[in-house]
């Protein structure tokens, strides 16, 4: 359940619960990658952000990832959507940045997206994990620089519970959506223990590099990185903590290798057939797996024939990443069921929490009134006290049930002019600092 917390810098007026929520965002999906790299900000320009934010009091989360510049925060005024876009503008390059390449989102369309960005359904693959742990780094690091306020903890942590959710609760994170990784899913099934096997991998590439980690993250015992420039194969190797060797030292590790994963570019096969049988003829007892994600191929079809030896191809494993996706895009109803459910949760406790102190300085204002009606009553001492305080009680109860409820569904708008009206129609003092109970602030889980 949500809570409020005090903020002694806001007027009660300043309370709008879900509604002071905005995003400001470019994404791959409204920017498009040409607009992404113009606004990605450098470590550097991300701490400058924080210490504007920090200087101007506002509270906000800076989320960044390659398909995403995003920041959140909570509004108390309607100045601090100007100042939360024009830090954002100013700490990026000069004159690459304008307004329009970020579209702001408000309100529960706010937490709505932050939530389908946790659950997978904006990231470009879709149902990727990648993203629950870089929302954590996000709120997790505002919160240590102190920018972070009460509010939007509370609607992070909520968001990535639902991410969580989202990934043991239904398929959306399951399959290979990749031809490196559904190689490497592949191998693990084949051998049911990577954790004793050797694993060469050749090519140092984008592809090349991507099997490694998926290798590496399968804790094989020896991961070889062979690469026509030895230099780029010992740079990917120092990276991810493999042995290096240029493509000379093929027909050894040909001899030594468990399985062999090929993601290079060349113009005719350097893994044959003869090579092969040479290594047969060298001794070599023990069954071979080969994979082959180049193109053109950098591993003989003929390689299939040779005793001991399986061979893998793109087709084949293209195959097996489009099927993923399908059942991926297949999940997502169920994702966004499951997300729609937590958020009307969400937007419910928030809407209560910030009702919350109103509703307690209302009931606060009815009985100071109640006791002073009820002074001349018992001035004598004639008067049934008991009877008239649970009458007065009562009263007080009924005339207040219908208001209260009101605020806490969220039948009645808490923006400061709704507030300043209610108010006035209650009698109640427009305070110039906190009240009692907490009278502004944030939800907190």
């Amino acid at each position: 359940m949500i809570t409020l917390r005090p903020h002694a810098t806001l007027a009660p007026a300043a309370i709008a619960g879900l509604d002071a929520l905005r995003v400001i965002t470019a994404n791959h999906r409204s920017t498009g990658f040409d607009g992404l790299a113009r606004v990605s900000l450098p470590a550097a320009a991300r701490e400058a952000l924080v210490r504007r934010e920090r200087e101007a009091g506002l509270e906000a989360v800076l989320l960044c990832t390659c398909n995403r510049t995003e920041l959140y925060c909570y509004a108390h005024g309607p100045d601090e959507d100007a100042l939360a876009r024009a830090a954002l503008i100013a700490v990026s390059p000069p004159g690459t940045v304008a307004e329009t390449d970020f579209l702001r989102i408000d309100g529960v369309e706010a937490a709505r997206h932050l939530f389908r960005v946790t659950a997978g359904l904006e990231s470009l693959i879709v149902g990727e994990a990648q993203i629950l742990g870089q929302v954590r780094s996000a709120i997790e690091s505002a919160e240590q620089s102190g920018i972070a306020g009460f509010f939007l903890p509370s609607l992070f942590h909520a968001a990535l519970r639902i991410g969580g959710r989202a990934r043991s609760e239904t398929r959306i994170g399951q399959g290979a959506l990749s031809v490196a990784s559904a190689a490497v899913q592949h191998l693990a099934r084949q051998y049911t223990d990577l954790t004793e096997r050797t694993v060469v991998v050749l090519g140092a590439g984008v592809t090349g590099l991507k099997a490694a980690r998926h290798l590496q993250a399968e804790r094989v015992s020896r991961l070889v990185l062979l690469n026509r420039t030895l230099e780029r194969a010992q740079e990917g190797a120092a990276e991810i903590g493999a042995t290096a060797g240029s493509l000379d030292e093929l027909p050894r590790w040909l001899a030594e290798a468990d399985a062999v994963v090929a993601a290079v570019h060349v113009e005719a096969p350097i893994v044959t057939a003869a090579q092969l049988r040479d290594a047969l003829l060298a001794g070599r007892s023990k069954p071979l797996t080969l994979v082959d994600l180049s193109i053109p191929r950098a591993i003989d079809p003929d390689c299939a024939s040779v005793p001991g030896v399986t061979l893998h191809d793109l087709s084949g494993l293209e195959q097996v990443v489009a099927d993923n996706r399908a059942l991926r895009e297949r999940e997502i109803p169920r994702v966004e069921a499951l997300l729609e459910h937590e958020l009307d949760i969400f937007a419910s406790q928030a809407r209560e929490s910030a009702a919350r102190p109103l509703v307690a300085e209302l009931r606060r204002r009815a009985e100071a009134i109640r006791q002073q009606e009820m002074l001349p009553l018992l001035a004598d001492g004639a008067a049934d006290r008991e009877a008239i305080d649970r009458a007065t009680r009562r009263i007080v109860d009924r005339i207040l049930q219908g208001p209260s409820a009101a605020l806490r569904r969220g039948d009645l708008a808490l923006d400061p002019q709704h507030v300043h009206y209610l108010r006035a129609i209650f009698g109640l003092a427009e305070a110039d600092g906190e009240t009692e109970g907490g009278a502004h602030g944030h939800p907190h889980p």
